[in-house]
């Protein structure tokens, strides 16, 4: 047994055959406030997605309300679904009532109490306007796509009303009004759900969850959930992504309480085995579906090597899809950590013990270069590191033998990470006196990355990101979105579909997500950034722990730093790892793999659960693969 594996000690619970079952430990993922616990990754669970569910008992309109008192009523009661929002259409004249057929775009308002009213009535007094102003605190389009809404922007809608049969005397009843659904969080919170559809990166080598927020009530769900699986991605991921399911596929979809049938009509070359991963893993979050059948041109497709009662009745929990599961690792992952110049590796995860532990093999597992920081390769073939200064990025096989290959020299390069694709992501700042797409080695601070410190955030605009397809082929990646912006951390997804990313503007920082596209010429951008946790003060560092969920060193208004787990549905509020450790500096995850977390001082933690961090021995910059 090695020295460090001494130093690794009293640490992480058993992973075993649970992980099997549940590959991808992910997000607990709740609506913006607080609500039922929905599994992520498809991963199963015994939470129901129905969990929750009030049916909302509607006032309705009362004899004698003036407009406003009549649109305030009309918002509190939208929040009732039943009967194709029956509720909301008593507010309506007859004509308005037949015609409103809201576009399935929400738009979030805190509660009653911030919105504010103002009516207009007309000389004659049969007409009226009711402008309602509120902050928007988010919206959901009609894909389902969750976003926060930017601070101080003001939701202002407008109604316009009218007496009934014209008669001054008649009843207010809305005329005209917006096409979304306008609710409060708490309503967003009891109609809506996150779910995870399910769909593949532009290589076929990794499922990508794409995030919506679907309506539910207790009616076929699993129904609507694949039929909007085959509509294909949301306008967000659409770039982003591939469906094997062709644009203007129309299933049949028949369930019942443990099973579906999806009936689809072949078209161009789709892959039966990628269309049931597709299924798969979008029905492991509805734990009462026990199997399901795919039908293809009238004849069931058999899945020789699934689990299930037979073979064209898979289990959508069967490892058979494994192979392209969305967290693009698998269970034996090891961890990575610097100890006394060398690199090392631990493994074989067993309650109170880190594992067995070992020097990394190769010219960088040695420390014959040394090392500001490093990133290890996906398949864990492959070790990438900033030299000590700064200036230049190696590569090396992990392997005895094997040579160092500088692959970017003569810049101040700041961060490493890797997608399942072999293709390694670097972040370059550029000097005061650089010119552009040159760095400036002078003066760049050397980070131990066995007590790394986090430097000051570079300044707006002087950031460049670089891909090396294969860990070779030099491309310079536009991230024109983020100019105005200090970028202060990245780290690709490792399916390389998104980025989270880490930016600072005049002193507050921001935790968002990216798409990314590679244009016909082969050109690679990042961009539309997806706010995530707005209620964090502040994140000192970012890890993909899944491949819906982030693992963040942050704090929130007044509090100490601790690690968060966001989940990147957009509406899910930032959950807790554990209680504070003081002097974490780093933080790394992957799928069904306990946290692991670095200190000031020298020291590696690790989270196995909701509460403690365990301290695990001497050792810095403890990262997964990725």
């Amino acid at each position: 047994m090695s020295a460090p594996l001494d130093d690794l000690r009293r640490s992480v619970g058993a992973l075993g055959a649970a992980v099997l079952a549940c590959l991808l430990l992910a997000s607990c993922a709740t609506v913006p406030t607080t609500g039922p616990v929905v599994q992520g990754e498809g991963g199963a669970s015994t939470a129901d997605p129905y969990g929750g569910y009030v049916r909302l008992l509607p006032a309705g309109p009362q004899d004698g309300m003036n407009p406003d008192g009549l649109v305030g009523s009309f918002l509190k009661d939208m929040g009732s679904f039943e009967e194709d929002h029956e509720a909301a259409r008593s507010y309506m004249l007859s004509e308005t009532r037949e015609e409103w057929d809201p576009d399935g775009s929400v738009k979030v308002f805190t509660d009653l109490d911030t919105v504010d009213l103002e009516a207009d009535i007309a000389e004659d007094g049969l007409t009226a306007v009711v402008r309602m102003r509120s902050p928007l605190v988010a919206t959901i389009d009609g894909d389902g796509k969750y976003r926060s809404g930017t601070p101080g922007v003001m939701m202002n809608e407008q109604f316009t009303l009218a007496r009934e049969g014209e008669d001054p005397e008649g009843e207010w009843r809305i005329r005209g009004l917006p096409d979304e659904l306008i609710l409060s969080q708490l309503d967003v919170e009891r109609t809506h759900r996150p779910f995870n559809l399910y769909y593949f990166n532009p290589e076929g080598t990794a499922l990508v969850p794409d995030p919506i927020y679907l309506p539910v009530s207790t009616d076929r769900i699993a129904e609507r959930l694949m039929r909007r699986l085959m509509q294909g991605p949301t306008s967000w991921s659409e770039p982003a992504v591939r469906s094997e399911f062709p644009e203007g596929t129309r299933p049949t979809v028949r369930s019942d309480a443990e099973s579906v049938t999806v009936e689809v009509t072949r078209m161009g070359d789709a892959d039966e085995f990628r269309m049931g991963a597709q299924i798969a893993w979008t029905l492991r979050q509805l734990p009462d579906i026990q199997e399901f059948t795919l039908v293809v041109d009238g004849d069931g497709v058999a899945f020789a090597g699934a689990d299930g009662d037979s073979v064209d009745r898979p289990r959508p929990a069967s490892g058979f899809w494994l192979g392209v599961n969305p967290g693009a690792v698998l269970q034996s992952v090891n961890a990575y950590y610097a100890h006394e110049g060398q690199l090392w590796s631990a493994s074989e995860w067993a309650t109170e013990t880190f594992g067995e532990a070992e020097r990394v093999p190769g010219p960088l597992g040695a420390g014959d270069v040394p090392l500001d920081r490093f990133a290890v390769s996906v398949d864990e073939s492959t070790i990438a590191g900033v030299t000590l200064g700064g200036d230049t990025v190696v590569t090396s096989l992990a392997a005895p033998g094997a040579d160092v290959v500088e692959v970017l020299d003569e810049g101040i390069f700041t961060e490493l990470s890797w997608d399942i694709d072999g293709n390694l992501w670097v972040v370059e700042e550029f000097g005061e006196d650089a010119e552009e797409g040159e760095g400036d080695a002078e003066g760049a601070e050397t980070v131990d990355p066995e007590t790394p410190v986090e430097p000051p955030p570079p300044a707006p605009g002087s950031s460049a990101v670089w891909v090396l397809r294969d860990g070779d082929e030099v491309v310079r990646v536009d991230v024109a979105d983020l100019r105005d912006e200090s970028l202060v951390h990245f780290r690709i997804s490792r399916d390389g579909a998104r980025a989270a990313v880490v930016t600072e503007v005049d002193g507050r920082r921001s935790l968002k997500v990216g798409r990314v596209e590679i244009g016909a010429d082969g050109q690679v951008s990042v961009g539309d950034f997806v706010v995530l946790a707005g209620e964090l003060a502040d994140v000192s560092e970012i890890s993909w722990r899944s491949a819906d969920q982030l693992a963040v060193l942050g704090r929130r208004e007044g509090g100490t730093d601790q690690v968060f787990l966001v989940a990147l549905d957009g509406g899910s509020p930032p959950s807790s790892a554990g209680n504070s450790v003081t002097g974490l500096v780093t933080v790394s995850g992957a799928p069904g793999q306990p946290l692991v977390a670095g200190t000031d001082d020298g020291n590696i933690w690790i989270s196995n659960d909701r509460l403690n961090w365990k301290n695990a021995g001497e050792g810095g910059s403890p990262a997964f693969p990725g």
